[in-house]
């Protein structure tokens, strides 16, 4: 998905690109009854947006990320223990610089985790990378600076109710 941002909306403020690509995934999912296991969106500043959905195609990676973090959870995404299990994992990690950042999250998971649901709990969790909006508010990262997200899954049986997540950031110069 290619979300179009006119001025004067913002472009690294607010409009979080998880918010746009989990309803329209969430509601594939369910009308398809076939799951992804890839999924991209980015925003830009330009008047209009756009959707393409394909088969997933594995690609050579062109560049290694910038920064890269592994982190495990054990814990329901649906609780508070499982983002502070990946924001304790992070919390050695150095806030990038004011910006645009690009997001790569990788899941593995085992057959029974819907891994839709990760996705926004995830990202609440990255404030030690992302920034946070105020510094008591633990699980509001700045995540509106995001202007590129891709989110993988592979299905791991051997990692049972466990999540494993490799996390690739890249700054952009503004």
């Amino acid at each position: 998905m290619d979300v179009g941002l006119e001025s004067p909306v913002p472009l690294l403020d607010q409009h979080d690109l998880d918010n746009y690509l989990f309803p329209l995934a969430d509601w594939i999912s369910k009308r398809e009854g076939r799951r992804f296991v890839s999924v991209w969106g980015s925003k830009r500043r330009v008047g209009t947006s756009r959707i393409c959905v394909d088969q997933a195609r594995s690609v050579e990676e062109a560049v290694p990320p910038h920064r890269s973090y592994s982190v495990r959870t054990s814990a329901s995404s649906q609780t508070t223990a499982y983002k502070q299990q990946i924001y304790e994992q992070l919390d050695h990690a150095a806030t990038l610089p004011d910006g645009p950042v690009s997001l790569r999250l990788r899941f593995s998971v085992g057959p029974r985790r819907n891994w839709l649901n990760l996705w926004k709990p995830t990202i609440d969790a990255l404030g030690p990378i992302l920034g946070r909006t105020a510094p008591e508010k633990p699980w509001h990262p700045r995540d509106g600076r995001i202007v590129d997200l891709s989110l993988h899954c592979r299905v791991e049986p051997s990692l049972g109710n466990e999540v494993a997540i490799t996390i690739d950031v890249d700054h952009q110069p503004a």
